[in-house]
């Protein structure tokens, strides 16, 4: 009983403020297939590594906590030729004042990804978990414009076997890494 009163007392005297975001990312991803098949007769296999890069809306909301430490959950969401990632995230950073309007950050961030593959009609979700860097600069008391650069591994792969007959497919597709920059307004209230 001592130490919830003892917590609620602190959590009382710490200064939070919370915020909503909205902004735009830019992704870089590499997506790593091995592709063993024979159909109609003719047989091979290939292996490679694809990119995918696109840009789509980031959504966050968060607290931050004594003016130095900010945690958030984020989603974003990026489609390109029939492929479709959505990843959701919770993201811990470490504030740095460099003076009264503008901070440096740097902190990691955990979440899962799944990516849907229209054309083949198969999905693959799995972890996922980084780094990030970036700066705030604030526009007003409420209003901050946010800058940031990201690392992202994934623990996200998928084997699929199809056959029919003497004609079959085997392949294996995995989620590697990815690089991504970010922009976006933060509301503070």
């Amino acid at each position: 009983m001592t130490s919830l009163v003892l917590a609620s007392t602190s959590m009382m005297a710490m200064d939070l403020q919370y915020f909503l975001g909205a902004g735009v990312e830019r992704v870089n991803a590499d997506v790593k297939g091995t592709f063993d098949y024979s159909i109609d007769g003719e047989s091979g296999s290939f292996s490679g590594t694809e990119s995918f890069k696109d840009t789509g809306l980031l959504l966050k909301a968060g607290v931050i906590l004594d003016k130095t430490h900010r945690v958030s959950l984020s989603h974003r969401k990026f489609s390109k030729d029939e492929t479709d990632a959505t990843t959701i995230l919770g993201s811990y950073d470490y504030l740095i004042p460099m003076n009264e309007q503008f901070r440096l950050y740097a902190g990691a961030h955990l979440g899962n990804t799944k990516v849907d593959f229209n054309y083949m009609d198969f999905d693959m979700s799995g972890l996922t978990y980084g780094a990030q860097v970036g700066a705030i600069y604030d526009i007003t008391k409420n209003v901050e414009f946010e800058l940031g650069f990201a690392y992202s591994k994934y623990n996200v792969d998928k084997s699929i076997s199809v056959s029919e007959g003497a004609d079959f497919l085997d392949a294996n597709l995995e989620l590697e890494d990815s690089t991504s920059m970010f922009a976006g307004l933060n509301f503070k209230f």
